[in-house]
């Protein structure tokens, strides 16, 4: 039998430009506004710019070293600013929408993530750059939780929840992939002779689109509340975040300094002084950050676990990249493309299962299996000097499996999470998404170097990328292993 789906709700219709609900009506817009799937349409073009803009940089960072004389230590920075500024205000971005609304928030965060576009694409020097990435990480930040709360609130049925989670999913999975490629496309092809600035400045068109449409047929859910932010909990979380990311993106580069460690030493201290307020603030009846009794879902919170290994496949990326850049001497166009098919398999995986309702409770397994198969076949076939279509068909199988877990990772996630908390929700599992890929940076890519040395040619990048790879493959095993549902739970789901 087929899931169980709630009944749609009776009621009037919600409108776009309705009034905020009152705080006892906070759960969601109902099943009967009939924009939805378009709304879904705009909120995951939305959505698709913040990692777009994290991967779309990677290609284009020795255009940005000769053109603003930058040093390695400012090159590093534009990437490891953006993804910082994103990872920390994740949590408080998500806050925001629940108690100001998430169209207010999702317009406002789009806004300041165009206007930090612009300034990246037209920085006259390293310092300039760096700022208005981090700026851009921070209204990221803002931005993207909104989507994931508002389609946990648009979307009551269960089923039709589902298909949106897909299309979510589908959305993060190919712009890590479109990412590359279009960096990698924009650089070779140099339009109107931008350089590396047409990565910033191209997205302003699809910017100023999705805040109009946004504006026009993205429901208002969650606010009403007259509730202040917990200014106390989010410089607490954003503090302990800063621990985590910061030394993590930061540390390889600079040779593992001392306060590296140090400030990573800070990060249980500060996640405990955290909880300690939250309950504290919640016991004398106040409005916390973070709702702890999140955590007593069981399938949020082993989801969450899941989505901080599952994004080690971040370092894929980059060290794949990286060997196809700099070890094989591809060009950015043909490193681009080298990636497609990981963006095919992507799309193809969750079309493919879409019909097995019985699964569905297992494919988040189902998938990592794959992935984790594929991906250590990948780096067997890379240091036997594989390359051509039996590289790049490991890479569609890879992404393949990685299409098939995705959608169910985000359904696991937030499929028993109350609407009314779907932008805190949405947030911590960015959030864990985002240290699971700085973790992955940071560790498989300072092993990667280790095991490169100071050696220079194909045969030495591809001996280093298959170290790295099977280590990646290690600790997404782990999170399969993890993600095996109880024969309970994969029975209730499935009957």
């Amino acid at each position: 039998m087929a899931i169980a789906e709630r009944p749609l709700p009776a009621g009037p219709v919600f409108r776009p430009g309705a009034r905020d609900p009152a705080p006892s009506a906070e759960a969601g817009a109902p099943d009967g506004y009939r924009l939805r799937w378009v709304a879904l349409v705009v909120l995951l073009a939305g959505g698709f710019l913040p990692p777009v803009d994290f991967f779309i940089v990677n290609v284009a960072l020795s255009s940005i070293h000769e053109s603003l004389n930058a040093t390695p230590a400012q090159v590093q920075f534009v990437i490891s600013g953006y993804a910082s500024g994103y990872a920390v205000f994740l949590i408080t971005g998500g806050r925001l929408g629940d108690l100001y609304g998430r169209r207010r928030c999702f317009l406002l965060g789009m806004a300041a993530f165009s206007l930090a576009s612009l300034a990246c694409g037209i920085a006259t020097s390293p310092l300039q750059l760096v700022a208005a990435r981090i700026a851009q990480g921070a209204s990221a930040a803002v931005l993207l939780p909104q989507v994931l709360g508002s389609i946990r609130a648009m979307f009551l049925n269960e089923r039709e929840l589902a298909r949106a989670m897909s299309c979510y999913a589908i959305m993060m999975g190919l712009a890590a992939v479109t990412g590359q490629f279009f960096g990698g496309a924009l650089i070779q092809w140099n339009p109107f002779g931008l350089g590396w600035r047409a990565v910033f400045l191209l997205t302003l068109p699809v910017c100023a689109a999705t805040l109009v449409l946004g504006a026009t047929v993205v429901p208002r859910t969650g606010g009403g509340a007259r509730v202040r932010l917990d200014l106390g909990g989010a410089l607490l979380v954003s503090a302990m975040l800063a621990a985590v990311v910061v030394p993590l993106s930061e540390g390889r580069e600079h040779g593992w300094p001392p306060w590296v460690f140090a400030t990573l030493a800070l990060a249980p201290a500060l996640a405990l002084a955290f909880v300690w307020y939250e309950g504290r603030l919640a016991r004398v009846g106040g409005m916390p950050l973070v709702d702890m009794s999140l955590f007593r879902i069981p399938s949020f919170r082993r989801g969450v676990l899941v989505a901080a290994l599952f994004f080690f496949t971040t370092s894929f990326y980059l060290l794949f990249g990286l060997y196809q850049q700099e070890g094989r001497g591809v060009e950015p166009l043909h490193t681009g493309l080298a990636i497609v098919p990981y963006g095919i398999g992507l799309f193809l995986g969750p079309l493919a299962t879409a019909p097995l309702v019985r699964l569905r409770p297992r494919l988040l397994t189902i998938g990592m299996a794959i992935q984790v198969t594929f991906y250590v076949l990948i780096g067997l076939a890379v240091a036997r000097g594989l390359a051509g279509w039996s590289l790049s068909t490991l890479v569609l199988l890879a992404g393949f499996g990685q299409g098939i877990a995705f959608p169910r990772l985000f359904a696991t996630v937030m499929g028993d999470v109350p609407p009314a908390q779907g932008g805190v929700a949405a947030g911590i599992t960015n959030s864990a998404l985002q240290i699971g890929a700085a973790v992955s940076v940071a560790a498989i890519g300072s092993l990667f170097f280790a095991a490169l040395g100071d050696a220079s040619d194909e045969r030495s990048y591809a001996h280093a990328f298959a170290i790295a790879q099977w280590t990646l493959s290690a600790g997404l095993f782990f999170a399969m292993l993890l993600s095996i549902p109880s024969r309970s739970r994969a029975g209730a789901a499935g009957s």
